[in-house]
């Protein structure tokens, strides 16, 4: 079943190891959808990108941390940033990774369109086989589109996202760009729609858990947030 978790805010490092945690400990058969604000300015980077290519774009009053998906750079001052987890018993979660990132997307077109946004996904911009998301170094994401990102009919980019499969499941971590919609547009509306959208895409009914605290590990979380603050973790490549 498909829980969409309360609304959270966190420091860079939280917020990613809120993300690693629960892609370990989801129960089986669970999918969590959330959203999470920043209470630092932030921008997190994917986990193939090199840390000294990252920092030479940005200012020292920045909080930079690697993520543990892929993709490019992402500058949360300005987007609303949501994660998906799909535990590895789902058969979603087991989804070819360029047909995920199509229905992920669009999905996000669909309930896009219920708020009369009109969008489309961008195509390919080299070979349709090679992985979604991918990203060269140092990349930003809402500078250079990845085939089936969300995108305004005058081709500005409104959304993009991140995968990693690990045994335990899928985590995708997503990014919307609050400057691409109207100032009036509604995200606590928007993200009921996007949970019906992506319950449909996916064939994941929704449910709800009458304790949340089970699906999350404090201890657990504590360990990746040390990890995700860490220079050893931000600077390995």
């Amino acid at each position: 079943m498909l829980i969409t978790l309360p609304n959270a805010y966190g420091d860079a490092a939280n917020n990613m190891a809120i993300d690693a945690a629960l892609l370990t400990t989801l129960p089986k058969g669970i999918a969590v959808l959330r959203h999470y604000g920043w209470t630092e300015p932030a921008i997190t980077f994917g986990y193939t990108q090199r840390f000294a290519e990252v920092q030479a774009g940005y200012s020292e009053d920045l909080t930079l941390c690697r993520r543990l998906t892929g993709g490019g750079i992402v500058d949360h001052r300005n987007d609303w940033t949501y994660a998906l987890i799909l535990q590895t018993e789902l058969p979603a979660a087991h989804i070819p990774a360029n047909d995920f990132y199509a229905s992920l997307h669009q999905a996000i077109q669909n309930a896009l369109a219920e708020h009369s946004v009109q969008s489309q996904l961008a195509p390919c911009p080299r070979k349709c086989g090679e992985t979604a998301a991918r990203a060269e170094p140092a990349s930003q994401c809402f500078v250079t589109p990845a085939a089936n990102d969300v995108l305004l009919p005058n081709g500005q980019k409104i959304a993009g996202a991140a995968m990693k499969r690990s045994r335990d499941g899928l985590l995708v971590q997503g990014s919307i760009d609050r400057a691409t919609l109207p100032a009036d547009f509604s995200f606590e509306i928007f993200q009921t729609a996007l949970s019906n959208q992506l319950s449909a895409a996916f064939n994941i009914p929704h449910g709800h858990s009458e304790d949340l605290r089970r699906l999350f590990d404090s201890e657990l979380i504590q360990t990746e947030r040390t990890r995700f603050a860490s220079d050893a973790w931000t600077q390995k490549r």
